[in-house]
Formats: C-alpha cells, sequence, structure tokens
C-alpha cells in the first residue's frame, strides 16, 4: 500500500488498486495523491508500420493490431501482448495461408503472393515448410530439415547434389556430380503432393543416375558420361516432377570422381590412349602434308599446263590474225587488179567500138562514092605469105580456130 504523491508523465498508464480490491486506470501527464492504494505502471508495447501486436485476452481470445500502434499491458484484462514482424514478401514470393472460420470452425487455405506486407489475422497462421537444405560446410551435401521457412519462392532456382557409391557393370564405384535447375510452377498440386520436394528430386536423381550407370562398363560410362546432361535419362525424376507441380529445366553433368587405384588405373590407360593418340594425329599430319604437297604440285602443274595451252592460243590467234589481215590485203589488191583490168578492157571496147563506127562511116561514104566496099577490103588486107592446111581422116577429131 502506499500513501502519498505519485506522478505519471505524458504517454504513460497505471493500474491502482484500492482498499476493496477494484482496479482503475490512470493516464498521464498527471500527478496522483494515493491513500492506502497499490500503484502499478503499466508495461508499454508499440508497433510501427512493418509491425504488429498480438494481444491474448484472459478469456483466451486472440486479436492481431497492426502498426502503428500502442498499448499497455493491463494484467486485468491481459494474459501477455507480444510484437511480431509483418511479413514483408517479394515480387517472386508467396505465402500459404490457413484460416479458420469463427462459426464453422472450418479451415480454408489461400495463397497470398507479394509484392505485398501481410499482417495475419487472429483466425490465421502459416504454413511452415521443412526442407532438405544446403550443408553449410559442403554444398552437394543436402541435410534433412536443414531449410525451414514460410516464404516459398517461386522464381527458377538450382542446387549441386553429389551422387555417390554409383555402381557400373564391372563393379567399378564412383561419385557422380550433377547440377539441377527447377521451377515451381503448381503451388497447390505440390502442398498436397509432397512435403519435401528437395528429397524427391535427390531420390529420383540417384535412382535415374543409379540406372544409367549399372548398364555400362566403366569404359562405356566415361565415353558416354555426356549423356547425362539430356533430360530423356531422367525419366523417374521427370515423372515425379509433374507430379508435384515441378519442372525440370536442365540437369547438368560437372564430372566424376573415381577411387584412387581406380583413377589410377584408368589415368595409366588414359596416358597409353594419348600416346597412341598423338602417334596417330604425328602419323595422320605427316600424310596430309604429303597430300598437301602432292596436291599443290598437282595444282602447279596444272596451272603450268593451263598457262602454255593460253599462250600457245595466243601465239596461234595472232598467227591466225596476221594470215587473216594478209589474205584480206591479198583479196583486196585481187580485187583492184580486177578492177582496173576491167576498166581497161572497157577502155579497148570503147576504143574498138568508136573505131568500128570509124570504120563503119568511111565505109558508107565510100559506098555513097560508088566504090566497090569488097574490093576495098580485099586491097587494105594483102594476101598472105603462108598458108597452113590441116586435113583430117574421116572420123577424126574436129578442129576448130578461133581468131584471137
Amino acid at each position: 500500500m502506499t500513501v502519498g504523491w505519485r506522478t505519471l508523465d505524458a504517454r504513460e498508464q497505471a493500474l491502482i488498486y484500492d482498499l476493496q480490491g477494484r482496479a482503475r486506470i490512470e493516464e498521464g501527464p498527471q500527478r496522483l495523491f494515493l491513500w492506502r492504494e497499490k500503484f502499478i505502471p503499466l508495461k508499454r508495447f508499440s508497433a510501427n508500420q512493418n509491425e504488429y501486436l498480438v494481444v491474448k485476452t484472459r478469456d483466451g481470445s486472440i486479436d492481431n493490431k497492426p502498426g502503428p500502434c500502442v498499448m499497455f499491458f493491463n494484467p486485468v484484462e491481459h494474459d501477455r501482448i507480444t510484437v511480431h514482424s509483418a511479413e514483408s514478401l517479394d515480387a517472386n514470393e508467396v505465402l500459404v495461408v490457413y484460416r479458420q472460420h469463427p462459426t464453422t470452425k472450418e479451415v480454408t487455405r489461400h495463397l497470398q503472393y507479394g509484392p505485398t506486407l501481410f499482417i495475419p489475422q487472429a483466425n490465421e497462421w502459416l504454413h511452415e515448410f521443412n526442407w532438405h537444405g544446403t550443408d553449410p560446410e559442403n554444398k552437394t551435401r543436402k541435410i534433412p530439415g536443414a531449410m525451414r521457412f514460410s516464404k516459398l519462392q517461386v522464381i527458377p532456382d538450382q542446387f549441386y547434389y553429389n551422387v555417390d557409391e554409383v555402381r557400373t557393370a564391372d563393379d567399378a564405384v564412383m561419385r557422380v556430380k550433377l547440377m539441377l535447375f527447377y521451377e515451381l510452377r503448381d503451388i497447390e498440386l505440390m502442398l498436397g503432393a509432397t512435403q519435401d520436394p528437395i528429397a524427391d528430386f535427390i531420390n529420383c536423381l540417384c535412382a535415374d543416375v543409379v540406372a544409367f550407370a549399372s548398364k555400362l562398363t566403366y569404359m562405356e560410362f566415361i565415353e558416354k558420361a555426356g549423356d547425362l546432361n539430356n533430360l530423356s535419362n531422367y525419366s523417374q525424376l521427370m515423372e515425379r516432377c509433374k507430379a508435384i507441380g515441378y519442372t525440370i529445366s536442365k540437369v547438368v553433368f560437372r564430372g566424376y570422381f573415381a577411387w584412387d587405384k581406380l583413377q589410377q588405373l584408368h589415368d595409366s590407360a588414359i596416358e597409353q590412349r594419348t600416346k597412341l593418340k598423338i602417334a596417330y594425329e604425328t602419323e595422320e599430319q605427316n600424310q596430309l602434308l604429303i597430300d598437301t604437297e602432292l596436291k599443290s604440285e598437282l595444282e602447279r602443274t596444272t596451272v603450268e599446263q593451263s598457262m602454255e595451252l593460253e599462250n600457245l592460243k595466243h601465239k596461234q590467234g595472232l598467227e591466225k590474225s596476221q594470215l587473216e589481215h594478209k589474205l584480206n590485203l591479198s583479196l583486196k589488191e585481187q580485187e583492184e587488179k580486177v578492177k582496173q583490168m576491167m576498166k581497161e578492157h572497157q577502155a579497148k571496147l570503147e576504143a574498138r567500138k568508136a573505131s568500128d563506127k570509124e570504120t563503119l562511116k568511111h565505109y558508107w561514104n565510100l559506098k555513097d562514092l560508088r566504090v566497090d566496099i569488097t574490093e576495098f577490103i580485099v586491097s587494105q588486107n594483102p594476101r598472105p605469105n603462108k598458108i597452113i592446111r590441116v586435113s583430117a581422116a574421116e572420123n577424126a577429131a574436129n578442129l576448130h580456130l578461133h581468131q584471137s
């Protein structure tokens, strides 16, 4: 019990009990005189815009008050008051929220997509996921229950994983290193089909890799290891992902690891094969060099022959042109000669024609003078000194003489 003065500052509250046990709340700023009363300062709870208050009363009801807000803990009415941070969601995050109907008590589920700041109601709670997670000391190892979260990522993601104890057809044991790229497409299907999709991925990867390697010997596995990049070799993984609402974009084969003795044998075989391959490639290069030299020589000979043939054709063309030129000149000379002869012959004909015309005119004049033309002509042509007579027998060839 207190007797005396007590001071309440601004934005403070106190619970005061009297002698009969009745309680009242006083709010500051004020100065109180207490007479045989009990003074209990009330604890102040505040939430900013990114927080909310969870208030549980003594009757068992719970109320969530979004911030910014302030409440004082009243032990008469309240059982407890706690401050919680609101769920901040990015554009690629989703919350799975369960809600209970206040009267029918039926529970429903809905998805809250970001970006948003989510504050649950008193009758709502979030789904807590508990999946396999990456070992902090080994990124290729998964630990059960290492991932505990409520914000579900809906963007493409990936993880590393090593499949141990992979045995080939000839009993060689190795470790296969993989990288898986996946994306969540159907959240409702995932929630109803699996509790840990990462565990499903790991189990299916192991099953598919073991099935792939069990059909091959160690050397065949090394030759065909690149096929582990093809999704067609992961039938169980693809089927399971389809059943739980995920899609696999690709699986990357990052290599393998064999035990020391097996690796030494393999390294020795690789060394021997490498030597043989180098010898083969050296001989192949020599043969290619010889082929190249022969090909170059053949091309050079062909070019030289082509050049000689072109020179010969050029010479023949020049000779042909010269002959054609000489022939054309000769033809022109002959044509000129023929033209000249024709002109001379024509001139002779014209002269003879003129002479014959004068002679005929002279004969006509003589005829007009009553001169016997025959006797005149005979007198102008004296008797020949020699007469050649050609006699032919009967049925002999005929001989014709023409005056030139």
